[in-house]
């Protein structure tokens, strides 16, 4: 093995990720070395790359540079620490990228995506924009079956974010409406399938034609242009009543005071997406209707085990449109920022 590997890293937020050659880390105890086959493109990295969720400055966050970004992790395992069980050089995984300290107050609940002093893969640490990476324990490891690594690698994120909104925040029944916001993303065709697969009537909604073939391919029952009388269109679909959940995937102004309308009695609305817009909403109209307003940031260990049990039996499957160099991240992201893409792109070193 090489003792220098290429990495696409963030070095000053708001500029570009530069390419730089870095030092291949060695495990020791329990950490597991990968080397990256596929690295999933996160609309969260712009806002990352670009130093801003909404609002909120990443640097109040505690997020430091300069790191490698990339949470979207699929590859080989290449070497182990002396105290790693159950892995062994050779092995197809997947990563989950959320850990967390495993002390705090939100670590004992189990809810590690959550910690006070994380240790986000991509963010707090040198994640999968690069030619190896360096995963701190081994049971963050899902080893795979069936899938490749590089149709595997968005599940961490994509897959297990809208599996934990659907099965854990909403709690999807058999036959209630689901509407996907944004269904045509890297997100929302996951939605989509995720919510079929708990026996959901799926309405997958997004603005641009290609993304709409997109929601086609992911199996939603209705397909609704975004861009006028979509209100309307919800409410002929399900008799007049609304949708029983939806999951916006974009969460910005103009989502969340629209689709909140589209929503029945006893209603949960689950918000994903950081485009940073603000909810404006008459507080009666929530006590009257008894709906629920929820925000999901990923999933914990349990639910990225269940999420990719769940891809590796065939059951969901990551639409991958567009595969990449490493060295063609930037323009991986531009995608992202000017609407050039749809499902999810995926860096190969």
């Amino acid at each position: 093995m090489p003792d220098f590997m290429r990495a696409m890293r963030l070095v000053e937020f708001g500029k570009p990720l530069q390419l730089q050659e870095v030092p291949i880390p060695k495990p020791k105890g329990t950490e597991v070395l990968i080397k990256v086959e596929g690295a999933g493109v996160c609309h969260s990295v712009v806002h990352f790359v670009d130093g801003r969720f909404g609002k909120i400055d990443v640097k109040a966050l505690g997020l430091r540079i300069p790191v490698t970004p990339g949470h979207e992790i699929a590859g080989t395992v290449t070497a182990i620490g002396d105290k790693v069980e159950g892995v062994r050089e050779g092995d197809k995984v997947t990563v989950d990228p959320w850990i967390g300290d495993g002390t705090c107050y939100y670590c004992k609940l189990g809810e590690e995506q959550l910690c006070e002093h994380p240790i986000k893969i991509g963010e707090n640490v040198d994640g999968g924009f690069a030619e190896y990476v360096l995963i701190p324990h081994y049971k963050y490891l899902y080893r795979l079956r069936n899938l490749d690594t590089v149709n595997a690698s968005p599940l961490p994120c994509a897959g297990l974010t809208p599996y934990r909104a659907l099965v854990k925040k909403a709690q999807v029944k058999p036959s209630e409406y689901v509407a996907v916001i944004g269904a045509g993303g890297g997100l929302g065709t996951m939605a989509v399938q995720i919510a079929k697969a708990m026996g959901a009537i799926v309405i997958g909604i997004d603005v641009r034609e290609e993304a709409l073939k997109e929601i086609e391919k992911a199996g939603a029952d209705f397909i609704i242009n975004g861009r006028g009388g979509v209100i309307d269109d919800i409410k002929k679909i399900t008799d007049g009543r609304g949708v029983n959940v939806i999951v916006d995937t974009v969460g910005s102004g103009e989502t969340l005071g629209t689709y909140i309308d589209a929503l029945d009695k006893l209603g949960r609305y689950i918000i994903l997406g950081l485009y940073g817009g603000d909810l404006i909403y008459h507080a009666p109209y929530i006590t009257q209707r008894e709906i629920q307003i929820m925000g999901s940031l990923t999933g914990n260990l349990s639910d990225f085990m269940s999420v990719m049990r769940l891809a590796d039996s065939g059951k969901i499957k990551p639409l991958v449109t567009k595969v990449m160099k490493l060295e063609e991240a930037n323009d991986a992201l531009d995608n992202l920022r000017y609407a050039r893409v749809t499902a999810r792109q995926v860096l190969v070193p």
